[in-house]
């Protein structure tokens, strides 16, 4: 085979521009650890009068820069994982809840196992990670997004808590009244049975109640918007705002409840 030292030594430096552009994406600690493993590439590279003997070297360099690139992005995860870790062990949830860490797979609207769901997540831990049906699912400041309601051996499919199924058990902050949240559906949720008699502030905080017997109390659900009395209605007409967004459902925590619904 014919062999062109010029070619192949513009073919390296190119995957080595194409490499450290991606770097550029990544935080310092991340790209100083590949700075280090990859200074031999760039010795061998740079140094003066070095030319590449066979296609075999440049082939094992395209392998190895492979490899760092997977090791790069295996460090990213890592990183934003522990940094979601202490902005939980910040808040102390671990002290109030027992925890399982997921990761988001596929979210709001997707087709799996024949049927298409929307407003529902999947996420990386199954019954193998001690996840069960109807464990809560919260985000890392106590931010309630929905719970679990299929469960196999390595992920499970969590509803959202504005998925038409979901109906929820809360209490509207400073009022010290318990209502209902049901889900509608495209990320809405309505207020039910909130007595028409009762004050209620537009922005007021909606917080799960222990009532169902399936959420802790003092989950953050979402704000009331759009208030209405309609005269010939026992009950106030408004929407919660979820107080997250599907940006948000990337990392998430599954909390085990003492209340088991076995499968």
């Amino acid at each position: 085979m014919s062999y062109n030292p010029v070619k192949k030594r513009l073919l390296v430096l190119f995957i080595l521009l194409v490499v450290f552009g991606v770097l550029g994406l990544f935080s310092s600690q991340v790209k100083s650890f590949f700075y280090n493993k990859s200074l031999n590439l760039q010795f061998m590279f740079w140094q003066s009068g070095q030319a590449w003997k066979t296609d075999e070297e440049i082939k094992k360099l395209i392998e190895e820069n492979h490899n760092l690139l997977s090791q790069l992005a295996d460090l990213e995860t890592t990183q934003n994982e522990n940094e979601f870790l202490r902005q939980a062990l910040g808040l102390g949830l671990e002290k109030e809840f027992d925890l399982i860490m997921a990761q988001a797979t596929a979210k709001n609207v997707f087709t799996f196992k024949g049927a298409t769901f929307e407003d529902s997540i999947l996420i990386n831990k199954g019954k193998e990670d001690g996840i069960r049906k109807d464990f809560p699912v919260i985000l890392a400041d106590k931010i309630l997004i929905g719970k679990v309601v299929e469960v196999y051996d390595s992920f499970s499919r969590v509803v959202l808590i504005s998925n038409k199924d979901s109906m929820i058990d809360i209490e509207i902050q400073e009022t010290g009244i318990f209502a209902l949240a049901k889900g509608e559906g495209n990320f809405k949720i309505a207020l039910d049975l909130f007595p028409k008699d009762k004050e209620l502030k537009e922005g007021a905080l909606a917080y799960t109640s222990a009532l169902g017997g399936i959420y802790p109390s003092g989950l953050v659900l979402g704000q009331i918007r759009n208030i209405k009395k309609i005269d010939n209605e026992a009950f106030i007409n408004a929407n919660i705002e979820p107080a997250f967004g599907l940006a948000q459902l990337d990392r998430v925590f599954v909390i085990k409840t003492a209340k088991i619904v076995n499968d």
